[in-house]
């Protein structure tokens, strides 16, 4: 119960008004209090004075307590009604709870009043609490009702044939339209089945290949010879990678097929070209070899969670930034708090998603966390959760080429009433040209427009490390 609780009391009689502060006062409740004694001031009070709980005697000379209970539950129904009379009795008492007041208690009696007050006080706040917890669930199930939709429009759309499986490698349940498409097969024919489109030779390479993944690898740049429904022979580009379930354990494998079969049909017709062909199968090689980088970044999947790619590389980003925002709805269900997540502890998860996605880098590079105590609302934490994501990621894929060896550090504090995220890293840096303002870096694109939706600056420091700044209002 906090302090200075505002308390509006209808009373006539000056005495019993006086004896019932009194009474307050002894219990050590900090309170302040407005009394009326008709129904004109009684409204006037409870628009401008605000109170906290109301306390009314049952009859007084132009104004009555009934009546202001009726009008109290259509002002103020969440505020505790609360009858102090002279005389009630059992009967009307139990009446006047039926009808929305919290408690009555007789005059003659004021000595249980504090302890009436303070429960009155108590159920209200856990009432209070409760709807908004129960507003921040619906909300929460609002968004991933969304996010649902959301994703199972991308998967439906990608060109990409994307299945999930269970351990021991049968199709479980998703089958896109692309996998149709690429193999021939309905999705009613492959349920609880096996792979139609692999032949026996490269079936235990392909048990091998779910072995692994099940154990927690991620397979990526699997080239596979697969036959279509109609026994044609088509290569795609098949990545795997676990599917974890809310607990992170392992329930079963996401697969990713591209149909590669034009590429390959390229590189050899071009292998099998005249010499003079040469530079020309360099550059179908190279670009080939883009591609293939492209598909890889795609495919090594984390989750089952996607983003309708307009290119290659659009597609790998929005499924980092959809990992991000699924990583808050799972702390936020784990909160006891609905509506703020800890973004710190938030932080370490996803620092921890990236390094792991980065693995090759493990022992090059290091991340450091500096982060102070801080709660973000849920909108707030993606849009910054995003942000980070883009960062980081690009310290991973550019900062620190080859074998060389470096630091990651976010800080995270909070200055007044001001939030200060920062990434610095001292590898390679930015080129001497570099200018954010006409930068063609799909990552830092999306880094500028966020930090505008949080009605922030972006700041960038190069002289001895690359340091990212992004400083927000976070009330």
């Amino acid at each position: 119960m906090g302090s200075n609780i505002r308390i509006l009391i209808l009373e006539d009689v000056p005495l019993d008004l006086e004896l019932m502060e009194a009474e307050l006062k002894r219990d050590n409740i900090d309170f302040i209090s407005r009394c009326v004694e008709e129904e004109v001031e009684y409204r006037k009070e409870i628009e401008e004075f605000k109170p906290d709980i109301i306390l009314a005697d049952h009859s007084l000379p132009h104004f009555d307590g009934i009546s202001a209970m009726y009008i109290a539950r259509e002002l103020v129904p969440e505020i505790p009604f609360i009858f102090v009379s002279g005389q009630m009795g059992e009967e009307f008492a139990v009446e006047m709870l039926k009808e929305g007041a919290t408690d009555y208690v007789l005059k003659h009696n004021l000595s249980k009043l504090s302890h009436a007050v303070k429960r009155a006080l108590r159920e209200a706040e856990e009432h209070r609490n409760k709807k908004e917890a129960e507003k921040a669930l619906i909300e929460s199930e609002r968004r991933l009702h969304d996010l649902n939709i959301y994703l199972e429009t991308i998967i439906n759309a990608s060109p990409f044939a994307i299945i999930d499986l269970y351990p021991d490698g049968r199709v479980k349940s998703l089958w896109n339209p692309a996998a149709e498409n690429i193999f021939g097969w309905k999705k009613t024919e492959v349920m609880g089945k096996p792979l139609p489109f692999l032949d026996d030779n490269r079936q235990p390479d392909y048990e091998e290949i779910i072995e692994n993944v099940i154990s927690g690898e991620f397979k990526s740049d699997m080239e596979l010879e697969c036959a279509k429904n109609d026994g044609t022979l088509i290569y795609t580009m098949m990545a795997t990678a676990p599917l974890l379930n809310v607990d992170n354990n392992i329930q079963g494998v996401m697969a990713t097929f591209a149909d590669i079969s034009g590429m390959v049909l390229a590189e050899k017709q071009i292998k099998t070209s005249l010499e003079e062909k040469e530079v020309l199968l360099r550059e179908i090689h190279h670009r080939v070899k883009n591609n293939l980088q492209i598909i890889s970044s795609l495919m090594s999947l984390q989750s089952e969670y996607t983003q309708e790619p307009e290119t290659l590389k659009m597609f790998q980003e929005s499924k980092n930034r959809i990992r991000s925002m699924a990583l808050i709805h799972e702390k936020l269900y784990q909160s006891k708090d609905m509506a703020h997540i800890d973004f710190g502890e938030y932080l370490k998860s996803l620092t921890e998603m990236l390094s792991s996605f980065h693995r090759e880098k493990k022992d090059d590079v290091n991340v450091c966390l500096n982060c102070e105590d801080v709660f973000l609302e849920i909108d707030t934490a993606i849009s910054l959760g995003l942000i980070v994501n883009e960062l980081v990621s690009n310290c991973f894929k550019h900062a620190f080429p080859g074998s060389r060896k470096g630091n990651i550090e976010i800080n995270l504090l909070m200055v007044g009433g001001e939030c200060k995220l920062e990434v610095v890293d001292d590898g390679v840096g930015l080129s001497g040209d570099f200018d954010l303002n006409h930068t063609n870096s799909l990552g830092l694109q999306i880094v500028q427009t966020l930090t505008m939706q949080l009605k922030g600056n972006l700041e960038i420091d190069k002289e001895n490390k690359t340091l990212f700044r992004v400083l927000f209002n976070a009330n």
